[in-house]
């Protein structure tokens, strides 16, 4: 009961981090770039949102990504490099003439060992058995 109980907080936790829109730099208009979800692993495909955004080409950019994202409307999805490394990368969106900035943060870790139950959890395992 106890390792189900478990389970289900972390899925929720896991959730609940996926579904947060990654922290971003406002424009001028106080519009931003979110990219969600908030945390992703090199190779997935990102949805890139620019509320603001309106009229013109509309593009968003970053080193993060496998080519620019195409915007229609005030969203679009782009995938990330396959061999990118972890950290934050700035993301700049161009629409008509205005320029909005945001981040994404990019991981090569599985954010739910840490969740799991000691026995589990293969890296709480090693560093025990390290002991």
């Amino acid at each position: 009961m106890r390792l189900l109980s478990i389970t289900v907080v972390g899925a929720a936790v896991v959730a609940a981090g996926l579904a947060a829109p990654v922290s971003s730099e406002a424009g001028a208009d106080g519009t931003a770039v979110r990219v969600e979800p908030q945390v992703a692993r090199p190779g997935t495909r990102v949805k890139v949102v620019v509320p603001g955004c309106t009229g013109g080409r509309r593009a968003a950019e970053s080193a993060a990504f496998a080519e620019s994202a195409r915007l229609k409307g005030r969203s679009g999805r782009v995938d990330l490099k396959h061999g990118i490394g972890a950290g934050t990368y700035p993301v700049t969106a161009h629409c008509g003439g205005r320029t909005y900035a945001g981040r994404l943060t990019v991981s090569t870790e599985r954010s739910w060992p840490s969740l799991l139950p000691g026995a589990l959890n293969p890296q709480m395992a090693r560093a025990q058995g390290d002991r």
